[in-house]
């Protein structure tokens, strides 16, 4: 037996001792553990462990919501994203055409998914993945526009486009002394021309299907083989500074383009593109190598 002695502590019995070192031992494991743990249930996206995305809710077709659930093609790509991120995802907030880089510079929205084309002056505000889609721009009419069928159909008419987009330019540089008509917004045109106050609306032809489907009943149709301006190449927009992240979302973006899933998810939200556009996976699916010269870049590659 150990000696108690004043002003000495009696030596630790072996047992004791490998007691205590395992016990200090399953301490640290369990914090280290805790440490893991709590890094694993907090991955990020741009340096946020919660992405706010912004689409439009007035393309029917593409992103549209009413009084029912949000539906349409750019919908299921971003649930799609969703389940792929592992991030949580707040719900879109709605954004214009003219205010979806404004939303991206400001920290208001962390991803822009909405028929938002890529270009050589929106790559050096914004970063872009994509092209996912790629359409073109024609026209769409109802009853007073009946008669359009071919470009010099649209001379001295008044056609309707809205703010922010691309269409105006190339009806501009059509030179057929077309009178535009620009609204805030895609419904603002569609009603005018539901209305008769407008000959036609010009915009992507991807848009203007889901319009022609909405309002069958009242006569709207895209015109066929009508076509003006570049094709336009949709991209998901991310603020700059996430280059990382940028090209992780190029890889699910490249591996979506082209799979069933795309042609299923267009098929299912647009309808009405078989018929109108038979050959229409042809001439809507990006090439590899078109989602690599526009994404996660300062400029096109060609």
């Amino acid at each position: 037996m150990t000696e108690h002695r004043k002003g000495r502590t009696a030596p630790m019995k072996p047992w004791k001792a490998r007691r205590a070192a395992l016990a200090a031992a399953v301490l640290s494991l369990a914090l280290v553990a805790s440490g893991c743990a709590k890094d694993e249930a907090a991955p990020t996206f741009l340096g946020r462990t919660r992405v706010s995305p912004a689409m439009h809710m007035d393309m029917p077709g593409l992103s549209y919501k009413t009084r029912y659930p949000h539906s349409g093609f750019e919908v299921k790509l971003l649930k799609r994203i969703d389940n792929w991120l592992g991030v949580p995802m707040t719900g879109p907030a709605d954004v214009t055409s003219d205010d979806r880089a404004q939303l991206l510079t400001s920290g208001r929205a962390d991803m822009v998914l909405a028929s938002y084309s890529i270009t050589a002056e929106r790559m050096k505000e914004v970063d872009f993945v994509g092209p996912y889609v790629t359409t073109s721009q024609g026209f769409l009419v109802g009853r007073k526009g009946a008669r359009i069928t071919t470009r010099d159909d649209l001379r001295n008419t008044t056609i309707c486009t809205w703010a922010g987009t691309t269409s105006i330019q190339a009806l501009r540089e059509l030179r057929l002394g077309i009178e535009p008509l620009e609204m805030q917004d895609a419904a603002g045109c569609v009603d005018e021309l539901r209305a008769g106050r407008a000959d036609a609306v010009t915009t992507d032809r991807l848009i203007l299907h889901g319009f022609a489907k909405l309002y069958a009943k009242e006569g709207l149709r895209v015109v066929p083989d009508l076509v003006i301006g570049a094709p336009q190449h949709y991209g998901i927009g991310l603020p700059k500074g996430h280059r990382e992240d940028c090209r992780r979302l190029r890889e699910f973006v490249k591996n979506y383009v082209g799979s069933s899933a795309w042609e299923d998810d267009i098929r299912s939200s647009l309808p009405n593109l078989d018929k109108a556009e038979p050959d229409w996976p042809n001439s809507h699916m990006p090439t590899e190598a078109a989602i690599r010269g526009r994404s996660c870049r300062d400029t096109p590659s060609s």
